[in-house]
């Protein structure tokens, strides 16, 4: 009777670690998005970028018994995220309020509807994607785990690596504080990337192909920095 219990509970932990984490994550990117920009700097990177959002999704993910339930963990996780962000914005953040401060303008709240619904459709294929890697890399061969650990660093990788490709080839203006401020933040999110492939790796326990883990890293990084530049051109439109 105890380890039913024991195991009913875990189950619950599960079931509700999509939600927790969406929820967490979402309020987390908000408050990062109100603090002084000095702060700001350094808190964005941590909790609003794609590395912050993905590497939690894949890490709710990971813990799932199936692939079924970790392709709903990644979804879920992702989607409860940004409901959770954009309702904070539209309730709280009086940079979308009129100038009596009690109603949305129309443009402001056309502008979190259509933001909202294009992080949503990026939730639903991520969460996907995510959830489907951390799912290969606990109990798939060690090749395919050493792919699907190489596709999840290059996700978790793109934004950071467009953004010091942004820098290096297309920035034409000064390299003033905020721009050194960019790159280190990049810098971070990259370290914290290959710290995250560790970690997966040791708990996975089972070998893994290092080559080809290093290859499919590679490749995707380069896709992935491609993918974000699509991504901010469609996102400064919205």
């Amino acid at each position: 009777m105890t380890e039913l219990k024991a195991v009913g509970r875990r189950s619950a932990r599960r079931e509700l670690s999509p939600l927790l984490a969406g929820v967490a994550l979402g309020m987390a990117a908000f408050a990062a998005d109100l603090v002084p920009e000095a702060v700001g700097r350094f808190l964005v990177p941590a909790f609003s970028s794609g590395f912050a959002w993905g590497v939690v999704a894949l890490a709710v993910s990971y813990y799932a018994p199936t692939l079924r339930s970790a392709l709903v963990a990644g979804v879920g996780t992702l989607a409860l995220a940004t409901l959770t962000y954009y309702g904070l914005v539209a309730s709280l953040s009086r940079q979308w309020l009129s100038g009596s401060g009690s109603a949305l303008p129309p443009d402001g709240l056309y502008s979190i509807a259509r933001a909202s619904a294009f992080w949503l459709a990026g939730a639903l294929f991520g969460g996907l994607v995510l959830g489907c890697l951390a799912h290969v890399v606990r109990v798939g061969a060690a090749r395919n785990a050493s792919i699907a650990l190489g596709v999840a660093f290059g996700l978790l990788t793109g934004e950071a690596a467009y953004a010091i490709f942004h820098v290096v080839f297309v920035w034409v203006g000064p390299m003033d504080s905020f721009v050194w401020a960019r790159l280190g933040a990049a810098a971070v999110q990259l370290l914290l990337a290959a710290a995250a492939a560790l970690v997966a790796l040791r708990l996975r326990r089972r070998s893994v192909s290092l080559r080809v883990f290093l290859m499919t890293a590679m490749a995707l990084t380069a896709a992935s920095t491609a993918s974000w530049h699509l991504i901010e051109s469609v996102r400064t439109t919205l």
